[in-house]
């Protein structure tokens, strides 16, 4: 009986003291996409933000130049404007009223005109004839001179009346759109109030300041890519116009000037926009996908796809697009680096690399 409970013992002792430990599992392999490390053209891009305005001259305003209640306002908001068409008029009532005044006024000065050289004429024929005095003569050049003074005075009147009745009409010297309608009619208004603002929209500037160093990579003539909140996934096609000569002391900034070309007026002023100055290219270089970039406190870096595993290379990066980046040191060129997003893999992480799916096109 002994015997046998030595030999179970011992037999339970073999079946659970001698198993193997278990082997330790591998971890399963990341699926990542991935690209090769290519060449070709990565362009230097600059940003540069701010709203969409009229060019200069071209947003203006109108207010009378005259006094007075506004009888009529012939536009309204979105309104297409011709060069010197009528846009509002004022109560021509009271203007016309002092120009009849002014007239008459003037009518009177040059029968006294007419007056007083009759009686200069009859002094000097007097004077002549040994009559009169050389005083009357003397008083009678005072006269003619006075009346010549008065119709000036009062032709400079009229003038000023007719001026300023003609001025009861509003317009302006451009083609344009109606942007404002401050007024209504009846309101009394005077210079110091706009009544509309019309401004020309059929180009449009952008005037961003930018830091110096990066301003002066910036040249009149180099194309931009134009996006405009409102308007998403269209782009239009700017230009650089120009670039200030001068810092601005208070801000330490450059103005850039960016204009665009809106003749079918899709773009709105004062919208904000974003544009993406082409500023130089560099030709036949390594580059990546952007999104292939891992960005940190030390500088910037890859993954790529060493044997089966993630490995991280430190890169140099230069001129970059939306797109591209430009490796100047760092890769060989027969590297695939993975397009993690947002997220990075730590070193030896096995991974199963899978082509992008959408291939970049060569520039």
């Amino acid at each position: 009986m002994r015997l046998s409970r030595v030999a179970l013992l011992a037999g339970l002792v073999g079946l659970f003291g001698c198993k193997k430990p278990e082997e330790t599992e591998k971890p399963e392999p990341v699926a990542v996409r991935a690209a090769p490390v290519e060449r070709g053209d990565v362009p230097r891009i600059v940003d540069a933000a701010g709203p969409l305005e009229p060019l200069p001259g071209l947003d203006v305003k109108v207010s009378p130049l005259v006094a007075g209640r506004l009888a009529q306002v012939l536009v309204g908001e979105g309104d297409r404007v011709r060069a010197g068409q009528t846009l509002a008029r004022l109560d021509p009532t009271p203007l016309r009223d002092a120009l009849l005044q002014a007239e008459a006024q003037l009518a009177q000065a040059r029968a006294q005109e007419s007056n007083a050289r009759g009686k200069l004429d009859r002094a000097q024929k007097a004077f002549s004839a040994g009559v009169a005095a050389g005083q009357e003569v003397d008083d009678a050049k005072l006269g003619d001179a006075s009346a010549v003074a008065a119709v000036r005075t009062t032709q400079a009147a009229v003038s000023i009346a007719r001026n300023q009745l003609s001025r009861s009409e509003l317009s302006v010297n451009f083609a344009g759109v109606v942007a404002h309608v401050f007024v209504a009619a009846g309101e009394v208004v005077d210079p110091a109030k706009p009544i509309i603002e019309i401004a020309d929209t059929s180009r449009l500037e952008l005037r961003a300041p930018l830091a110096p160093r990066i301003a002066a990579l910036v040249k009149p003539g180099q194309s931009a890519n134009l996006l405009v909140d409102g308007l998403p996934g269209v782009v239009t096609l700017a230009k650089v116009l120009a670039v200030a000569p001068v810092v601005d002391p208070a801000t330490g900034t450059a103005l850039v000037r960016i204009r665009v070309e809106n003749r079918d007026f899709s773009l709105k002023g004062g919208s904000f926009a974003h544009a993406r100055i082409e500023a130089g290219v560099h030709s036949n270089v390594l580059r990546v996908p952007r999104e292939a970039l891992v960005r940190g406190q030390d500088g910037s870096a890859v993954e790529v796809v060493d044997a089966g595993k993630a490995r991280r290379q430190a890169v140099e990066v230069g001129y970059e697009d939306e797109k591209f980046a430009e490796i100047i040191s760092g890769l060989k060129g027969d590297e695939q680096v993975i397009l993690q997003g947002a997220y990075a893999l730590p070193d030896g992480t096995p991974v199963t690399a899978t082509a992008a799916a959408e291939k970049s096109e060569k520039k």
